[in-house]
């Protein structure tokens, strides 16, 4: 803004209000800059929740994982990939085929879940659903290895060490593990082109004696 002032030699024009317009112009960008900093930094912060891990990769390689609590990653640099804690049960249906021929139609419960977040995080297809179905896999070559007549104590034992053993190998790669694999239920054809009957497992309770 410019004014005039009137001097015994005439009139000269005076500038007024420059210099707070000069302080006014730094002090505005500040202030965005700081609202920008702000904003990037708060975007890198996460929340991890107990039932979670979230592993960090900086540029597409992974440089740890992350507990319960706030996190902070680096921005434009880090990603987060958040993995699921705890064991969840899964029902398997399949068919399968035992050592002696016959055709059977079985039940699973399977509790599986996340061992190693890292190769969890790192698979291409969902690991649970991958796992899922190597555990099919797993479990129809074990009732392949079985005669009919040895799935009603296949599925007594609730806690077969070997099924364990053989449904982990298979679904390491995806980074789940089993607590339990068990079989629950079974059915087999009584004759063919005849329903499936319920193959159950053998009874514990005490046996009455027939009548005379």
């Amino acid at each position: 803004m410019v004014e005039s002032e009137h001097t015994g030699g005439g009139v000269r024009e005076v500038a007024v209000g420059q210099d707070s317009g000069f302080l006014t112009a730094p002090l505005a960008s500040l202030v965005v800059l700081g609202l920008l900093v702000a904003v990037v930094v708060l975007s890198g912060v996460r929340r991890v929740e107990t039932s979670e891990r979230l592993v960090v990769r900086r540029f597409g390689r992974t440089i740890g994982v992350r507990g319960p609590g706030l996190r902070f990653l680096l921005p434009f640099a880090d990603t987060g990939v958040r993995v699921p804690k705890g064991v969840h049960p899964y029902d398997i249906w399949l068919k399968a085929t035992t050592r002696d021929g016959v055709s059977v139609r079985v039940k699973a419960l399977a509790m599986m879940g996340a061992d190693d977040p890292v190769m969890y995080a790192s698979a291409t297809d969902s690991p649970s659903s991958a796992a899922q179905a190597i555990a099919e896999v797993a479990l129809r070559d074990v009732i392949a290895d079985r005669d009919l007549a040895d799935l009603p104590s296949l599925m007594a034992n609730r806690d077969d060490a070997d099924l364990v053993r053989r449904v982990n190998e298979a679904i390491r790669p995806w980074g789940v593990a089993a607590d339990l694999v068990s079989i629950t239920d079974a059915m087999v054809p009584v004759r063919a082109g005849l329903p499936l009957c319920r193959c159950g497992a053998p009874a514990t309770g005490p046996r009455r004696a027939a009548p005379r």
